[in-house]
């Protein structure tokens, strides 16, 4: 990873500043300067994977070893509930 050693300002209207952060949100970007160089660098940003994703992520997983292995609907349909709960928002 390159040291980051050169700062820059830019001033910006306070209507610009609103869009930049919301559109910082969107993408799951916490800081400007990594949404702007993302930007810049490869023209386009890259998507912020974010804690109920990865959580949903590995859920199924577990599911999928659990559907393998021959676990009892009961723990199945518990496990479907709390990705379904994590999908919703339910995990911080």
């Amino acid at each position: 990873m390159d040291k980051k050693e050169i700062r820059i300002t830019i001033r910006l209207s306070a209507a610009d500043l609103t869009k930049l952060e919301s559109r910082m949100a969107e993408a799951g970007y916490h800081t400007a300067g990594a949404f702007i160089r993302d930007f810049v660098a490869k023209g386009k940003l890259k998507p912020k994977v974010n804690a109920n994703t990865v959580t949903v992520a590995r859920e199924l997983d577990m599911l999928a070893m659990m559907i393998r292995k021959g676990a009892p609907i009961s723990e199945l349909l518990a496990t479907i509930r709390t990705i379904a709960l994590v999908n919703a928002g339910g995990v911080q």
